[in-house]
């Protein structure tokens, strides 16, 4: 080991440390002359791969060390487990990190010895300047106090600022008409019947018809609210041309043209629909006053109120494309990933609660008792945009019976299944929806099937614990889903078998990060599926800890909450954990959106990330959020040793 003191640095020295601090969090929001106080008392040491940077101590720290370059670890060696089997926990650190910070902070000794995993650089600054700047710099302490939660918010910020923007320009007057057209026009000629035409505006779901010439170009145009006046209450014969009730001549703007302008021409003629047309002056489609309503004001309470004002399922198509763009909004307001997509969930229930009780009006199910569950991020309020549907259905049947029961129930299930498809919510690919004769069953069949996952534990059992143990009730009769939910909790809880069954296969899938502590993309686009290694896997824990406690609840984060202190596991590792799931949840909402946006080249899997599309700071903060997910990893090994 060769080490360097500057006590004096020269100036290009003095600038290059500075250039180095000040790339990192939490130097980077720091004064000035704080960072430069901390750049001159830096002592530039170098180490070779298997050098001892820092040693165990019962002392506390007497320096803290910035990573220049380079990967360190820290290792320290449990005492034996209450399992009786002890633990190396590590830590892994990279560029742009510091260490000791627990030991700093609390003044205590250092269990962790740290060493260089390959040839490293390492700046070196007294604990008393350590200490001083936690009582000066607000930025400091609070980074050095709560590192991940610092990050998470500083990420937060950084994406809040680039939505906000996004949003800004998305839903302001200057937006393009042709970017506000949901769908293609439908249209019919002078000629053809008013029967005819209302038939066509019925199928189609559609609230306004433009009648157009042989060329496509506008004639006149009829809505919904001339039905009373020009049809019904004329008692006016149906074989009657559209032309006798359609309103001309027609209001027609460019696609060019912006909503501010379509506001304008509404708002001084008393009309409440503008035609767009093409430059050979062909319809292309109509906006309404609603269209130019939601971009102004854009709310969960509207929502939600459309959605149970909603008189057919054609109507929920325009909430279901609300929904996705509230979510947007919300992200550049930066509301939380937790909230957020419990906002998505709550809305998504809502949506589907209507559907179940429209598609319910032309089924005759309604003597039997049944409960429509939601399972996986359904079933845990954490439906981010990209969703597609898992779901099942709990009736009460005496088992002679069930089959003729569920002969009744899968008409109208898959009549709900197929509605949500054609909403924006795709048909689960494995088939895990009420509309599959598997998942439309008794209390007493959704029972044994529990049961039996739970006594096998084979690898069939332990994946279908990663979907159906996540279910709540959604409509329909919630005691039925209370009851099952009571029954496999104390079911699972009472055989410790299982739970080592459900840890060993959780712990087969491990987060992107290599050997070194890196962060490991795979493919051309150097990705990292943030769902599959990242969230899933603070999702198994949580769910495995959930069982172990007798907790019922389903979030992932109330779930670790609720089960914390039973677990044995402490309050800060629990807000680690949450605040790494928050933040991976927020980069899986941005991406599925900047792919929906076309900003990002669509892909087949909505939750991959590239790592070339992440800054600095989202880089840093996934690395940090994946070490918690190993963190999680080394409890689970601990309390479920092989």
């Amino acid at each position: 080991m060769t080490a360097t003191a500057a006590p004096s640095p020269a100036p290009s020295v003095l600038a290059a440390l500075h250039q180095s601090l000040v790339a990192h969090a939490p130097f980077s929001g720091m004064r000035e002359e704080d960072v430069e106080a901390i750049a001159r008392a830096c002592t530039v040491r170098y180490f070779a791969a298997g050098e001892t940077i820092a040693p165990a101590s019962t002392q506390p720290p007497q320096e803290a060390f910035f990573i220049r370059q380079g990967n360190v670890r820290g290792e320290q060696q449990e005492p034996a487990h209450p399992h009786g089997a002890p633990a190396m926990l590590s830590w892994d650190g990279t560029t742009g990190e510091m260490f000791p910070l627990g030991e700093l902070v609390a003044k205590r000794g250092t269990t962790h010895a740290y060493g260089a995993l390959r040839d490293t650089f390492v700046l070196a600054f007294p604990a008393t300047l350590f200490d001083a700047m936690l009582e000066r710099s607000p930025v400091f302490a609070d980074f050095c106090t709560r590192s991940l939660g610092h990050l998470l918010a500083l990420a937060r910020a950084a994406m809040q600022a680039e939505y906000a923007a996004a949003v800004t320009d998305r839903h302001g007057s200057a937006t393009a008409l042709a970017s506000l057209l949901r769908q293609p026009a439908f249209t019919v000629r002078p000629d053809t019947a008013t029967g005819e035409a209302l038939q066509i505006m019925e199928l189609q779901r559609i609230g306004t018809l433009p009648i157009v010439d042989e060329a496509h170009r506008p004639l006149g145009i009829f809505t919904r609210r001339d039905v009373v006046g020009r049809i019904v209450l004329p008692q006016l014969a149906l074989a009657t041309p559209i032309a006798h009730v359609m309103s001309a001549p027609v209001v027609t703007l460019p696609g060019t043209a912006t909503a501010g302008d379509a506001a304008v021409e509404m708002a001084s003629r008393g009309i409440r629909h503008v035609v767009v047309i093409d430059d050979t002056g062909a319809v292309t489609g109509v906006v309404s006053e609603r269209d130019l309503f939601s971009l102004q004001r854009l709310s969960l309470r509207d929502i939600a109120s459309d959605i149970r004002r909603a008189p057919d399922l054609g109507v929920l198509g325009q909430s279901s494309a609300d929904i996705r763009a509230l979510a947007y909004a919300l992200v550049a307001q930066g509301v939380a990933s937790g909230p957020l997509t419990r906002m998505i969930s709550s809305l998504n229930d809502q949506l589907l609660r209507r559907v179940l009780h429209l598609v319910s009006n032309e089924h005759a199910v309604g003597d039997i008792r049944f409960c429509w569950i939601g399972m996986g991020s359904e079933g845990r309020s954490e439906q981010t945009i990209a969703t597609d549907q898992d779901n099942g259905l709990v009736f009460v049947s005496p088992d002679a019976h069930a089959d003729a029961t569920r002969d009744r129930l899968l008409p109208f299930a898959r009549d709900v299944n197929h509605a949500l498809d054609a909403l924006g919510y795709p048909l689960c690919r494995g088939g895990i929806m009420a509309m599959n004769p598997k998942w439309c069953a008794s209390l007493q069949a959704w029972q044994r099937s529990f049961q039996r996952w739970i006594e096998l534990g084979d690898p069939q059992s332990l994946l279908a614990s990663s979907i159906f143990f996540d279910f709540r009730p959604l409509w329909g009769d919630p005691a039925l889903a209370h009851e099952l939910r009571n029954d496999v909790a104390s079911r699972a809880r009472a055989n410790p078998r299982f739970l080592k069954q459900m840890a060993d296969n959780a712990l087969r899938s491990r987060p992107a990060l290599s050997w070194f502590g890196e962060l490991q993309g795979d493919g051309p686009d150097d990705a990292i599926d943030i769902k599959l290694r990242g969230t899933s896997l603070i999702v198994d824990g949580a769910r495995i800890f959930a069982l172990a406690s007798g907790v019922t609840t389903t979030n992932t984060v109330d779930r670790l909450v609720a089960a914390g202190p039973s677990c044995g596991i402490p309050a800060a590792e629990v807000r680690a954990w949450s605040d790494a799931f928050e933040y991976m949840q927020l980069i899986r909402l941005r991406t599925q959106h900047r792919k929906g946006a076309g900003k990002l080249p669509q892909s087949d899997n909505p939750n991959r990330a590239s790592l070339r599309d992440l800054s600095d700071l989202d880089r840093r903060m996934l690395k940090e959020s994946l070490r918690q997910v190993r963190a999680l990893q080394r409890r689970l090994q601990l309390d479920y040793p092989g």
